[in-house]
This record gives C-alpha cells, structure tokens and sequence, in this order.
C-alpha cells in the first residue's frame, strides 16, 4: 500500500508563489480529477480545455478503480476484459515494464493485499501469515494476466490490479505530449501534487517547486518547506507516509505502506521520496516503489539508474527527521 502525499490533501509539493503581475498569454487552470485537483500554468492562447478533459476521461475509464464501469474494475471483477482501450493497453504495458525495472516493488497486483490490509492495520492480530502467503500468490504482476490487443485475462481467481499509483504521472505525461506537439515551450501541470514543467514561468524564470517538511500532527495544518528545487523539462513527484501510521502493542510506529515482498507493513523510516525524472509516470511509479523498498535500498536504486534524480527524508529519534539526495537532484 502506497499513500500519496498530495497538495489538498496533505501536499509534499507546492509551487513557490510569484509575487510579479502575471503574464496575460498564461493560463491559468483548476479543477478536479480523480479524486484530486489540478492545477495547470500554459503559456499559449490557444484553449486545450478539450483536449485535457479528452485525456481525463480516457484514464478515468480505463484504470478508475473507483468508477464500477470502468475497465480496470470490470477486469477485477470478471477476470476478463475484451476490446480494451488504447490507454487501458498502454498504462498495462508500461506498469509490467516499471514493475520489472523496479524488481517488483512497484506492483499494481498487490490489490488484494491492499484492500485486506486497509481496515486491518491497528487491528494486526487479525491477519496471520498463513493469509498474507495466500494472497502473496496473486501478487506476481508478470504472469498473473495476458495482456493482448483484443483480451486482458486474469489466469488466477480473485487476482486484481490497481494502478493509482501511476494514474497522475501517466495523466501528466499525456497532457506534456500534447502541449508539446503544439509547440507550447513553457507549461506548468499539477495534477494531486504530481508536477511535469516545462521552460519558464510567468517570470522568466524556471519553475521552483517547494518540498514540505514532514508534519507528524495532522491538526496542525500549517505547511513548512524543507528544501526547493527549480523544475525545467521534467517531472517530480512524491510519496510519502508520515501522515499515515499506527501504533503497535508496543508503542512502536509503522506506516500504512505494505512491503509487497512480505505482504507486511514496512519496518523502515523512510517517511518521503521525491523522484525527479522526464518522465511524470517514470517519477511517479518510482517514488511509490522506493517508499516500499526503504532507504537504503531507495539509495541504491536512485543511484544506479541515471536518469532518475531522488530526493529522501528519513525519521530518527525523537520525529526528528534527516535528508539524502543524489548527486544531480538540484541541477
């Protein structure tokens, strides 16, 4: 289980107010989507409010686990689906493919842990090992479905996919695609906090993006930055958990992120991972996965793939926290 963090919710990442006039040739849009908002900065005149809400429906339709009509939801349901959508086959063949580069700890099949897991975290005892290895077996993304052009099958009962934890990158990276196919050199799109920018802000300068400082009391709604990095032809996304946690009989804290290796709650004290990369989907799915791998192993892999820049906040003693970056993440 991944938890998000996401402006309007509990944002980890939020654009460094301009305090100058705006430019007239930027337009500046919001809404919602997808349980979000968003929020897009686009220099051009030109309305692409068809375009955008196009792309909006055709994610919604293909992966909204929320949506019963849609694709991904009859899949899980029936363990068929015939005649899916581009975007459906699309967002499929990417996920195995960050499945794979994250060796498995981005893994949309975990679902059904996730959906067993979500009411039972304070209530631990009630989940034994003989279930989570039970459910383990429909979790190996690679070989529990047949994806073709005209049939996704399930081959394992009660198997199902979720892939929320790619669906705003994915949207992003659509949007970018369209912009920059018509030419627009300096955009800015948010969509839940998840962020693809592009050239130059209302200012003239490059977009700067600010990081939030993990808060441990969620009544306290005030935000702090912890760190900011300047954004021109790349995406950046995080996820975090320090919002979401419980308690054990012990006292001891854990996050509400399941380790999709054991089917448990993760025992790391990694709290937040922002992922620099051209992609939005690549920085999207990764931030997820090295949630769920820790922080060294986290290092490890932000490290070893170069085009990928990362950003890691960890807890020590006392909630204090501590802060890691690779090289080129502020370039």
């Amino acid at each position: 289980m991944y938890y998000k963090v996401a402006m309007g919710i509990f944002s980890a990442l939020f654009i460094i107010a301009c305090q100058q006039e705006k430019s007239t040739t930027y337009q500046d849009l919001k809404g919602d989507v997808f349980g979000t908002y968003y929020h897009f900065q686009i220099d051009s005149e030109k309305d692409y409010t068809k375009q955008i809400d196009s792309v909006f429906q055709q994610v919604n339709i293909a992966a909204n686990t929320y949506v019963a009509e849609s694709q991904i939801s009859i899949l899980n349901k029936t363990g068929i689906y015939n005649n899916p959508s581009a975007t459906f086959l699309d967002m499929l063949h990417k996920a195995k493919h960050y499945y794979t580069e994250t060796n498995g700890y981005f893994n949309p099949a975990i679902y059904p842990l996730i959906s067993t897991w979500k009411s039972k975290f304070e209530n631990r005892s009630e989940i034994d090992t003989l279930k989570v290895n039970k459910l383990l077996g429909l979790t190996a993304f690679d070989s529990i479905l047949t994806v073709e052009t005209t049939k996704i099958t399930f081959l394992k009962p009660n198997a199902a996919i979720d892939l929320s934890a790619m669906g705003e990158g994915y949207t992003l990276d659509a949007l970018a695609s369209i912009l920059d196919k018509s030419g627009v050199k300096n955009y800015m799109l948010e969509i839940g906090g998840e962020m693809q920018c592009r050239g130059l802000n209302q200012k003239g300068k490059t977009w700067l993006i600010g990081i939030e400082a993990p808060n441990f009391d969620p009544l306290v709604k005030e935000r702090s930055v912890i760190s900011t990095v300047r954004l021109k032809n790349t995406g950046l996304s995080t996820s975090g958990s320090y919002r979401k946690f419980y308690y054990d009989s012990l006292g001891k804290k854990h996050a509400h992120i399941v380790n999709p290796k054991t089917g448990f709650p993760v025992e790391h004290h990694l709290l937040s991972v922002s992922i620099k990369a051209k992609s939005s989907a690549i920085a999207d799915t990764y931030a997820t996965a090295c949630m769920a791998m820790g922080e060294e192993k986290s290092k490890k892999f932000i490290e070893n793939d170069p085009e990928i820049e990362g950003y890691l906040i960890v807890a020590n003693a006392a909630d204090s926290t501590e802060t890691w970056h690779s090289e080129k993440f502020f370039d």
